[in-house]
């Protein structure tokens, strides 16, 4: 992943309130990693490498309900990234 991505990605995870996805600040953001990633060819982040990177911030005193709500946030955000990534490439026209 690009520097540039990578540190937009890192903004968003580090900012963005978890048990509320879709807050309109926190997508901003999202959308600015979005839009860099495309601007990069980075087409195909993985769900691995973007848990990587927005998933050092969990708690581990977290009970297990929370922890698999907070899991599934993250995999729609990466699913949020996927059809960015799709609707942006066939505006493109590629």
């Amino acid at each position: 992943m690009a520097p540039e991505t990578k540190k937009l990605l890192e903004k968003f995870a580090e900012r963005a309130n978890w048990s509320t996805v879709g807050l309109p600040d926190d997508m901003g953001r999202f959308r600015d990693f979005i839009i860099s990633a495309f601007k990069n060819g980075e087409y195909d982040i993985s769900l691995d490498e973007f848990l990587d990177i927005v998933g050092d911030n969990e708690n581990s005193v977290l009970d297990m309900k929370s922890k698999k709500r907070l899991l599934s946030s993250k995999m729609f955000m990466w699913s949020q990234y996927e059809d960015g990534i799709k609707l942006l490439r066939k505006y493109e026209g590629k």
